[in-house]
């Protein structure tokens, strides 16, 4: 299976998971996974020498990317200028006692 290959899957929502545990979601060995962090193919963070976690937006990127791929949105900046006029920042009068 390509690692860019869309998946839809049902799976409980946590915020970590273990390279087996990711590796059962795509339907590859756990040593694909580990292959595929070492690489830096896959975010994972590194809690010990051996022991690595994934997080949940990396996975929900990996199975459905079309689903956390952004989209542009337009926007009409004309009001910006004024906005940033109003906002700046005042000169404040010292007072001496």
């Amino acid at each position: 299976m390509d690692l860019e290959a869309t998946v839809m899957v049902e799976f409980e929502k946590k915020p970590f998971y273990s390279p087996r545990e990711f590796a059962r979601l795509v339907a590859v060995d756990p040593s694909t996974v580990m292959d595929w962090i070492h690489r830096e193919l896959l975010f994972a963070l590194q809690l010990g020498p051996k022991t690595y976690r994934i997080p949940l937006a990396v996975v929900m990127r990996r199975l459905n990317p079309e689903l956390t791929t952004p989209s542009r949105v337009a926007l009409d900046g004309r009001g910006l200028a004024a906005d940033a006029r109003r906002h700046r920042r005042r000169p404040v009068a010292a007072t001496v006692e």
